[in-house]
């Protein structure tokens, strides 16, 4: 009967596709900084008097990463980054602005697939991410007397409203990026990625509310360490 010489044949081939993959995987930690670009999306919206526009901030994270292999790995993060927006005002309150500053926790997991040479290599993520929407603050200034011009500026913390913020946000994110192996044990990355919000920052408190979503782009560098194997 062939069956079973066959079956032997798929059974040793997966054990050594095993056991190579598992010599050759390796556990590596890092850190990450860098620049971030959000804008606010809003949708169904026809309030032309508001314009909402794109505001820099900074991000921190902390990568882990299991490498299979040298072209295929699985990475979970912890990463602190602002998502800003401003809005400027059209016609006769066009003196009027704010500027917003919102703080957030998120952990994306995500696959990373590799390509290229021993020391320079190129990169592609691809995943989502959860998060929690930590703290707001706006500044900005508003028209008290339109026909006087009596500007009043302000700069404060945003306490959020239980019924209204919805702090839980989760997404998708895709990225691109280099890497340089400086020595067997530390790789340097650049890295350009989009995070596409999929949860609206509203909670449905009212009818007819326009939602709003959060659309990032982040430019990070980092420094990733390979921990000794263990066999």
């Amino acid at each position: 009967m062939r069956m079973p010489h066959i079956g032997r044949r798929l059974l040793t081939g997966l054990l050594l596709l095993l056991s190579a993959t598992q010599a050759s995987a390796q556990w590596h930690i890092g850190i990450e900084g860098g620049y971030t670009n959000n804008r606010l999306a809003r949708f169904r919206t026809f309030d032309y008097t508001r314009q909402y526009t794109a505001r820099g901030g900074f991000t921190v994270a902390l990568p882990v990463r299991y490498a299979f292999n040298d072209w295929f790995a699985l990475q979970a993060e912890v990463t602190f980054l602002q998502k800003n927006y401003g809005l400027r005002r059209i016609g006769p309150r066009a003196q009027e602005y704010t500027d917003y500053t919102n703080s957030f926790l998120e952990v994306p997991l995500l696959a990373r697939f590799a390509f290229g040479g021993e020391r320079l290599r190129g990169f592609l993520h691809a995943g989502g991410y959860v998060g929690w929407w930590a703290s707001s603050h706006n500044r900005g200034q508003r028209l008290l007397d339109i026909p006087e011009g009596v500007l009043m500026p302000f700069d404060q913390p945003v306490a959020f409203d239980a019924r209204r913020d919805n702090r839980f946000e989760a997404g998708l994110l895709a990225g691109v990026g280099i890497a340089y192996r400086l020595s067997p044990r530390i790789e340097l990355s650049a890295e350009v990625r989009y995070l596409y919000g999929l949860t609206d920052l509203q909670k449905p408190y009212m009818l007819q509310q326009v939602p709003r979503y959060n659309d990032s782009w982040i430019c990070r560098l980092g420094i990733l360490f390979t921990l000794p194997c263990r066999h």
